[in-house]
């Protein structure tokens, strides 16, 4: 399994060429025109796609921690309102509704992780299959 660390945070996505549209068309070329991917460049496919999943994966991963500490802080909040049980309970619930998501993009980053670790398995595997080459991960 992969294991990636992240500097820094980031909360929206960076694309590729600067828009959707010019991502879109950078893996298409790369992809070449032929159903088969006989014109595919591998080497940079990889490269592409390493760079479009560590993107995602780095704002997926901002988000997870930015939840986690928000319920953290709402939770630890919430004592101090012991007295006015309306605030109690409403900073509480809000905690425990920051945890769940937390949960959930944990989820996502543990799938992410093991499609990022299926997509090089195959590229490297492709690459192997058309140059011969053996690179490690």
């Amino acid at each position: 399994m992969i294991n990636k660390t992240f500097e820094g945070k980031k909360y929206w996505r960076t694309y590729i060429g600067g828009s959707k549209e010019q991502e879109l068309a950078i893996f298409l070329k790369v992809q070449g025109t032929k159903e088969d991917n006989s014109e595919c460049d591998w080497f940079e496919y990889r490269r592409i796609l390493s760079e479009y999943i560590d993107d995602n994966l780095h704002v997926l991963v901002s988000w997870k921690i930015l939840t986690q500490k928000i319920g953290i802080i709402l939770l630890v909040s919430s004592l101090l309102f012991l007295k006015l049980p309306i605030i109690f309970f409403t900073l509480i619930g809000l905690s425990l509704v920051f945890m769940g998501i937390h949960i959930v993009l944990k989820s996502r980053q543990d799938k992410k992780l093991s499609d990022f670790d299926m997509c090089l398995s195959i590229t490297l595997d492709e690459i192997r299959k058309t140059t011969g080459l053996e690179l490690g991960r």
